[in-house]
């Protein structure tokens, strides 16, 4: 999705990030260095968050159950309320990250 040049943000939590810096490090680093990718950690890894992707025009989420496994749940949506209210969840989450822009 980066190399299509969207904007686009990921935003992950601190176990992904480890795994990230350990298996796919300079995947990653290229993928920032393209200049349409922000790229966060969440500083709060005591909760269980959700996996989502927002676009414009709808929203697909995957819900976790309270020991972090895959649920079974999904929220698909283009309904505007609540392309609206997932949108307000992320900015929810993004507020308790942190921009990771150094890789070294």
């Amino acid at each position: 999705m980066a190399e299509s040049g969207k904007e686009m943000t990921l935003i992950v939590t601190p176990k992904v990030y480890e795994r990230l810096m350990e298996e796919e490090k300079e995947r990653l680093k290229s993928v920032i260095q393209r200049g349409n990718v922000t790229f966060m950690k969440i500083e709060d890894s005591g909760m269980i968050y959700p996996s989502m992707t927002i676009t414009d025009v709808f929203v697909y989420v995957y819900l976790f159950n309270t020991d972090g496994v895959y649920d079974n749940k999904i929220i698909v949506s283009t309904d505007k309320k609540t392309l609206s209210w997932i949108e307000s969840l992320y900015a929810h989450y993004q507020n308790k990250s942190k921009r990771m822009e150094n890789i070294a």
